[in-house]
């Protein structure tokens, strides 16, 4: 079983190969999926990558996780399932 991690703010000028390029340091990718404005045709902002292990994983969010990429500061964490994310938004505005 594969995990996604989830990499956030990612600059306009950001491709697929650059995301390769910086993440591949730490493991042997299996996937890079940069998620795409399909009417603006540039990036949304984020992306998924998966690598071949846990351990791999984590390296990545440790050495990524805070630092410059593109020009921007870079956010790395585990992905959340649709479901996750549905309950931490539930809880979220019953706290205002």
């Amino acid at each position: 079983m594969y995990l996604d991690y989830f990499t956030d703010c990612l600059s306009f000028r950001t491709t697929e190969e650059s995301l390769r390029k910086a993440f591949e340091n730490f493991g042997q990718l299996v996937e890079v999926n940069l998620v795409m404005d399909k009417i603006a045709n540039r990036p949304r902002g984020f992306a998924f990558i998966r690598y071949v292990t846990e351990e791999e994983s984590q390296k990545a969010i440790e050495g990524m996780h805070g630092k410059f990429l593109d020009g921007r500061v870079i956010f790395v964490e585990v992905a959340k399932s649709q479901s996750e994310l549905r309950q931490s938004f539930k809880q979220n505005r019953r706290q205002y």
